[in-house]
């Protein structure tokens, strides 16, 4: 029998499907003197945009006590013997009861709050009914401390997941320090509760996949938060507004759904490269990826990686909002014009490098909401 002695592993972090969010990323395990991980479970998430993962030594022998008798791990000072190693199989996608979005259906959160708050001011008493569709049609739910939960249903409107995240009502940013995690996830609530077994294995899709099937006409905007596309969507309800859920999330497994579908990309800050390049290959619709930061974010803007929803956030506060709308109608003129000259639309995209163009004033706010 060896002994262990677990640390926080030193050094360059593996790729490693990270528990908490699914995603394959960076993980950093805890592992021996020998570099050998505890279990595959037990590690932090250092995923750029973290999902606020760390399962500590300390909580799975708490949780699994029995590996303290059985495995050949040291811990708190006592010596055991190791389990031998069981090979997971791959198996199918693994859905959440629909009644949790249901019964976590609320305006109670403090991210709702504050859409609440910039809404009235720019719809004013309209901003009711703007927010009962934003309500119903992203099927918003609130934890009992006034967390939003994100739902992540698809296009068969089978529930995924549910992303977590506390906001700050009074400015919309993301509360990552304190005593509350950046993101937590429905599926590793359940499982920790043992509602979910242990083999539950996490696919994730689009945030807002679910809108697409009532909405064949629509052209489609792809940003990274969900919070973007909730915000997009209470300004530009002619459009459908979908979320990846994070930069590195631009995957073609995720983005088969938008087949044959016209798409328009707003990166944030940080990801306009990138997305760019990737936006490439996606030769199964027609995408094309807007500048708008890109090309009008001040610099300090962009050292915060901005995303569009800071952009529109900005305008109205500033009583005008401005660019989004043009762009938007732009892009949809520059894709119906390739269209028409040549089927063959991402090699247009890429040759001509194409992207939105112009920023012009609009209204701010008079107008009837959707």
């Amino acid at each position: 029998m060896s002994s262990y002695s677990l640390q926080r592993y030193k050094g360059t972090a593996t790729r490693h499907t990270c528990p908490g969010c699914g995603d394959s990323h960076s993980f950093a395990y805890y592992v021996d003197e020998q570099d050998t991980p505890l279990h595959p479970s037990v590690g932090r998430c250092n995923h750029e945009s973290s999902c606020g993962y760390h399962y500590t030594p300390k909580q799975y022998f708490r949780e699994h006590p029995e590996c303290r008798a059985i495995n050949d791990f040291s811990f708190g000072g006592r010596k055991v013997e190791q389990k031998p190693k069981q090979v997971s199989q791959p198996g199918a996608t693994g859905y959440i009861p629909p009644h949790y979005v249901e019964k976590s259906k609320s305006v109670h959160s403090n991210f709702f709050r504050f859409i609440s708050s910039l809404l009235t001011s720019y719809y004013g008493s309209k901003a009711k009914e703007v927010l009962k569709r934003l309500l119903e049609e992203y099927r918003l739910g609130a934890t009992r401390d006034g967390a939003v939960i994100f739902w992540q249903i698809d296009s068969n409107n089978k529930v995924r997941t549910g992303k977590v995240i506390q906001y700050n009502p009074e400015d919309g940013h993301r509360i990552k320090g304190g005593q509350t995690s950046a993101v937590n996830w429905i599926h590793s609530i359940l499982k920790k509760q043992q509602v979910l077994p242990e083999e539950w294995q996490l696919s994730q899709c689009l945030f807002g996949e679910h809108l697409l099937g009532g909405n064949p006409g629509k052209v489609v905007v792809l940003v990274e938060s969900e919070k973007s596309a909730v915000i997009g969507s209470a300004i530009f309800p002619g459009y459908v507004w979908l979320a990846t859920g994070g930069k590195s999330q631009l995957r073609e497994e995720k983005l088969r759904v938008l087949t044959g579908r016209t798409v328009l990309l707003f990166p944030d800050a940080d990801g306009y490269a990138e997305w760019k390049q990737r936006a490439g290959s996606m030769n199964f619709c027609k995408a094309i990826v807007s500048d708008i930061i890109e090309k009008n974010a001040t610099p300090k803007q962009k050292a915060d990686h901005i995303d569009i929803a800071d952009w529109i956030i900005c305008q109205i506060r500033e009583g005008k909002l401005m660019c989004t709308a043009d762009h938007l109608v732009e892009a949809e003129k520059i894709l119906q014009r390739m269209m028409e000259k040549n089927p063959l639309l991402q090699k247009l995209i890429d040759d001509l490098d194409l992207v939105l163009v112009g920023a012009t004033p609009i209204g701010s706010g008079d107008e009837n909401p959707p």
